[in-house]
Order: structure tokens, then C-alpha cells, then sequence
């Protein structure tokens, strides 16, 4: 895949959305965007992107949801889903309004894959990192 794939941006943070989709954008990639779960269902559908990056927490269907949902289609099976989320970050402590330990976090990490996310990145995340998961991932896909 080259510059010209498609990717399918779904988050509820429209501000997040924007930052992502201008990123891709410098990179030479088509962005499509959903601000939720089911919309982003039905863009995925009709659309047949070529990657997903998809949030977690969102009105409606969550991430895990909208992924088991493409993974239950032979229309959207194939297309990798990246989990981008703060769920499930590893290396920091805890807000003091978050009760999740280590454990949990790792277990939302692992609620991700077996909904068939096949990667996962942690909020904030730099724009040189994304970009280099979105190539691994778009690379790997056309194998």
C-alpha cells in the first residue's frame, strides 16, 4: 500500500479526530472520519478503508463492539483495526480518579485484540509514532 490508502479515523473527540486526520494528511494518506461507533460501523461497510484507527470509549457502540461487528462481516474482516485510546496505558500511574491498577490496564489492552484489534496505542500519542504504526500496518495488510 502507498501513500494513497485510506484510513478511517473513529473517535468521539472531534478535536482528536482533526489532529489525527491532519497528520495522515501530511503523510499523503485519504482520511475518512466517524465521530462514533456507529457511524464509524457504516463507514467501514460502505467505504472498505484500508486501515481503521478506532477509540474505545464512545457514545453508543464502543470500539470493542464496532470491532467484533467487523470481524463478524467477510466485507470488513480483513481490515486491521488500531485501538487508539486512553484506556489501557501501561507506563503511567493511575489519575486519582481512576481506580484501574496495571492489571486492568493490561486486561483492556487484551479486551481489544480479542474483539480482533490487531494493534494498540495509548493516548497521547506522538505523530511520528502513529505514523510509523499506521506503515507497519497498512504493510503488513497487503502481505
Amino acid at each position: 500500500m502507498g501513500s494513497q490508502a485510506r484510513i478511517l479515523v473513529v473517535d468521539d473527540n472531534r478535536a482528536v479526530v482533526k489532529i489525527i486526520q491532519g497528520v495522515l494528511q501530511r503523510q499523503g494518506f485519504e482520511v475518512l472520519t466517524a465521530f462514533d461507533g456507529e457511524e464509524g460501523l457504516e463507514k467501514a461497510i460502505k467505504e472498505k478503508p484500508d486501515l481503521i484507527i478506532l477509540d474505545i470509549v464512545m457514545p453508543g457502540l464502543d470500539g470493542y463492539q464496532v470491532c467484533r461487528r467487523l470481524q463478524c462481516d467477510p466485507a470488513t474482516l480483513r481490515i486491521p483495526v488500531l485501538m487508539l485510546t486512553v484506556k489501557g496505558q501501561i507506563n503511567e500511574e493511575p489519575r486519582p480518579w481512576e481506580k484501574r491498577d496495571q492489571f486492568s490496564r493490561i486486561q483492556e489492552r487484551i479486551a481489544g485484540f480479542d474483539a480482533g484489534a490487531v494493534d494498540f496505542l495509548s493516548k497521547p500519542v506522538t505523530a511520528r509514532e502513529l505514523i510509523e504504526r499506521v506503515k507497519s500496518l497498512l504493510w503488513f495488510g497487503k502481505a
